[in-house]
């Protein structure tokens, strides 16, 4: 065997074995560390049957990742995902949100956009109402959405618009109780990682920290969120709009921000018509 022969089958085993370790590291981060700090020794049943995660394999902005939680049960009174937690383990910090449900919702689909910081499993833990856990995960190419600075002026005018929210409906085209609803926040979600380009210094960090939504008073779900959700939060659930009504939706900030923002919804029928 030449020098050279062997020169290239070591680079090679080396190459392989770094790889190896790369992603034996992605999956300490969950084994090691989330899955004890969150769900201690409990069982986590794996696959797609109760919870279903979809996210781009190749991000094409990873400052904005959509990423959508499909469910495979209704959500009724006897039975329905009360709690979803989306965790992102490679970001600075992994765990991105956590949703509080209830059967009012009707479906238990979210859809939202997150910041991925580099190469990472994505993960959706799923918790029924009788204490089950399910997990679905995925995995994303993208980098740097944690840390890319804004621009001096668009972060000015990002802190003008905080607590400015937009919301539409329409019917859901399987069912027609249920509306598909569409929250949009206006916040910079500033990460604490971004460098200002004039002073080299970090940007404070400044959040959505927690959105609270009720229909008619009554509890629809609550969104406890960090540094992985994109500037401006934007999130799509279902909730069922009966006869029609007021929708709420309070944003609080790291800041100490407290918004709240009421929105008229007309019945299901007239939703259905839209």
């Amino acid at each position: 065997m030449t020098t050279l022969r062997l020169i290239g089958l070591l680079l090679c085993a080396v190459l392989a074995s770094a790889g190896h370790a790369a992603e034996q590291s992605e999956v300490d981060v969950w084994e090691t560390l989330l899955r004890p700090q969150y769900f201690g020794d409990r069982e986590i049943s794996e696959g797609k049957s109760i919870v279903e995660l979809r996210i781009p394999l190749r991000a094409e902005d990873s400052g904005v990742v959509p990423v959508s939680v499909h469910a495979g049960i209704p959500q009724t009174a006897e039975r329905y995902i009360k709690e979803l937690y989306v965790f992102v383990d490679k970001n600075p910090r992994p765990l991105a949100g956590k949703f509080l449900l209830t059967p009012a919702m009707g479906k238990a689909d979210l859809a939202m956009r997150l910041r991925i910081n580099e190469f990472t499993h994505v993960r959706v833990v799923a918790e029924t109402n009788d204490g089950q856990l399910y997990m679905d995960t995925g995995y994303t190419r993208a980098s740097g959405g944690c840390s890319e600075p804004p621009p001096f002026l668009k972060l000015k005018e990002a802190r003008a618009r905080i607590g400015e929210m937009r919301f539409k409906t329409r019917a859901d085209d399987d069912n027609g109780d249920v509306a598909l609803a569409h929250l949009l926040i206006s916040h910079p979600n500033v990460t604490g990682l971004q460098l200002d380009q004039r002073t080299r210094a970090y940007i404070p960090a400044e959040y959505v920290t927690q959105v609270v939504v009720r229909f008619n008073g009554e509890h629809i779900m609550t969104a406890e969120t960090d540094i992985s959700i994109s500037e401006d939060p934007s999130f799509r659930f279902f909730f069922r709009p009966q006869q029609g009504g007021t929708l709420t939706a309070e944003m609080t900030d790291s800041k100490g921000r407290n918004v709240t923002r009421s929105f008229e919804v007309e019945g299901a029928a007239a939703v259905a018509g839209s």
